[in-house]
């Protein structure tokens, strides 16, 4: 009798592989939690409509909420202008907080028109073509692109990468960072942290200068608590790029044994993906020929994206990992959305979103690769707290957009979408006789 029902069950368990294996629509087993490692790159200086502005859905429809002509005010009034062929490489625009508001211009979106920007064709109203762009336009068509990820402050790199880590530019509003960490003079300061010369500082909302040196919590301190692995890959000291080393600015990871154990060179992602040994969660900043930052080329930052991400889905991780790709502020470009108002610090300007994942797929619409969802660099944060069960960071997390709603976890949907780099006619790393106007 025991050996008829083990028989019994053994050929039910021989049926069930067979047709795990041999099924044509493979199933998909979902586990408690199938997402184990988020990996958030974050690019430079552009807007939603400067890089997808002419994006359009595999079957050739407009499928996002991009432009191809934009307003620009000329003596007091209005005028609507064909948008420029954005180039491999541009000029580098005011963005700023001054100059951030003032091209928005309370909603009407039209005062891009700054210094750098001032002149006839107006270059910083751009749009990209597929040709300029083609691995990032493929990956938006077989993953998911974004059309209202928003930057988390109206302003430049500094603040919105401190909400990066935070979901917050200081402690509270009032003490928030709004400038890029400068020495006396104007000068822009070697390094934007705790390391930085003594008398170099930023301005906070209240209109003091503060040191670039905090304690407030990150996510990396709840994922420390915890015990789960993290890593920040980012750009060495000596290349412009350690300026986006952001934890460098909080003295609890910059000043301890943490900033040797966790902060680590941008490349070394690479080999963590090829062990299969990628973090729970993990920041990734490019070095400053591969940012795109201008006046560098975005085919040599596209390159080194694309070589993370071929890494990452070749990698025995790739089944349960979520890559979220964005770009840090508007850079000076055009955007045609105004950005919604959530307090005195933002939101920012629409900057690209892309999630690249097996389990990509926006739930929010019938073309699943788009999501219209709102989203900031909080959002990512809110998605780790989600998948790893950690507490509130109490900031912009609270209110922010859900990134869980880009994503399937019943089915694996997508496979990888490996691809070629591509043969670029600027050189890496641009000479800049000065630092960017970042």
């Amino acid at each position: 009798m025991h050996r008829r029902l083990f028989r019994v069950g053994f050929a039910c368990v021989l049926v069930l592989l067979t047709t795990l294996l041999w099924s044509p629509t493979p199933m998909h087993i979902q586990a408690s939690n199938p997402i184990q490692h988020i990996v958030f790159i974050l690019k430079e200086n552009r807007t939603f409509d400067s890089l997808f502005g002419k994006f359009r859905c595999a079957d050739g429809t407009s499928c996002v909420d991009g432009a191809t002509t934009g307003q620009v005010k000329i003596k007091g009034h209005d005028k609507t202008i064909q948008l420029n062929p954005l180039t491999d490489t541009t000029g580098d625009y005011c963005h700023e907080w001054n100059c951030a508001h003032a091209s928005v211009d309370g909603g009407a979106m039209d005062q891009f028109n700054q210094p750098k920007c001032g002149k006839v064709p107006y270059l910083c109203y751009a749009v990209a073509d597929q040709n300029l762009i083609p691995n990032y336009w493929a990956l938006a068509q077989h993953f998911v692109v974004g059309d209202h990820m928003y930057s988390s402050e109206e302003g430049a790199s500094f603040v919105n990468h401190l909400m990066s880590v935070a979901g917050a530019a200081g402690p509270d509003e009032s003490h928030s960072a709004t400038t890029n960490p400068v020495l006396p003079g104007n000068k822009n300061a070697p390094t934007w942290g705790c390391d930085a010369p003594s008398d170099t500082t930023t301005t906070l909302l209240n209109g003091e200068q503060k040191y670039p040196c905090w304690s407030y919590t990150t996510l990396a301190d709840e994922l420390q608590a915890s015990g789960l692995p993290w890593k920040f890959y980012a750009a060495d000291p000596g290349n412009w790029g350690y300026h986006w080393s952001t934890l460098d600015a909080f003295s609890q990871v910059r000043n301890t044994d943490e900033w040797k154990q966790h902060v680590v060179t941008q490349s070394a992602i690479i080999q963590d993906a090829q062990k299969g040994q990628l973090p729970a969660f993990s920041w990734v900043s490019p070095p400053i020929g591969a940012s795109e930052h201008p006046p560098n080329s975005i085919c040599q930052g596209e390159n080194w994206t694309v070589n993370i991400l071929n890494a990452i889905q070749q990698s025995p991780n790739w089944s349960s990992t979520v890559v979220i790709l964005a770009w840090d502020d508007y850079g000076g470009f055009y955007d045609h959305v105004p950005p919604p108002i959530i307090d005195g610090e933002g939101l920012g300007f629409r900057v690209p979103l892309l999630v690249i994942s097996p389990f990509a797929w926006a739930k929010d619409n019938s073309e699943h690769h788009v999501t219209h969802d709102t989203f900031e660099f909080a959002s990512v944060l809110k998605l780790a707290e989600k998948v790893f069960t950690l507490p509130s960071l109490g900031t912009r997390d609270v209110q922010a957009g859900d990134l869980f709603q880009t994503l399937d976890t019943t089915l694996s949907h997508e496979k990888p979408l490996l691809l070629g780099l591509r043969t670029c006619s600027n050189p890496l790393n641009v000479p800049m006789t000065e630092p960017p106007d970042d």
